[in-house]
């Protein structure tokens, strides 16, 4: 018995003899508009060149010091079990890592620095473990209140840029990491000072001038 063999539809023309004139048409406008788009860009910046601000991380930068804490915190945890005795924060801002909390021993602390050292991309460490029992709850949800409030002062000063800080809290002393000037340091370092419940701020700043 013969096989039937089904021979598929042809799919149909896309655009018909009498469709061509309007779709060049379509296209012609949209052509003029992307290029008077481009005249619009261009003329907006024809007084100078488009430069990149030296104290902003690049998207390649956030993503490798998002890698960095998370591998740090879960390295440390790992390497030695009395670091879950303590508590640990993290943070890194391109590549200037900080290390703070308690620790229950000193040899914990050259420990963290070890860990830390052999991740890639961390450029410096910022060692400030104490030596002292894990914060309490409290004093925790105390130092997230600060370190809110003093980036929230940062970000709605006139002066400082603080897009390019990271502030933080551990046990009422503020870290301040960022890409800044000196002049920018010295106010960001003041206005943090002045807020309510710091006891001391250190500067962990890289500075760009």
């Amino acid at each position: 018995m013969a096989r039937r063999v089904s021979l598929a539809t042809p799919l149909a023309t896309p655009f018909s003899a009498s469709a061509l004139p309007r779709f060049a048409l379509a296209l012609a406008l949209s052509s003029l508009l992307f290029l008077q788009g481009c005249g619009s860009l261009l003329a907006t910046f024809e007084s100078g060149a488009i430069e990149d601000d030296p104290g902003e991380r690049t998207f390649a930068q956030r993503i490798a010091d998002e890698s960095i804490e998370t591998k740090a915190i879960v390295n440390l945890h790992a390497a030695d079990d009395r670091f879950d005795q303590g508590h640990l924060v993290v943070q890194s801002y391109n590549g200037y890592v900080l290390i703070a909390g308690q620790v229950p021993q000193e040899e914990l602390r050259q420990k963290a620095n070890d860990v830390v050292r052999k991740i890639r991309d961390v450029r410096r460490i910022y060692n400030e473990l104490e030596v002292a029992a894990a914060s309490s709850a409290m004093t925790r949800a105390s130092d997230t209140w600060i370190a809110n409030k003093v980036k929230t002062f940062l970000l709605t000063g006139s002066d400082t840029p603080g897009l390019r800080v990271k502030v933080v809290a551990e046990d009422g002393v503020v870290y301040l990491l960022g890409m800044v000037t000196r002049a920018e340091a010295d106010r960001i370092a003041e206005e943090a000072a002045d807020t309510s419940g710091v006891q001391r701020v250190v500067r962990l700043f890289e500075y760009i001038d």
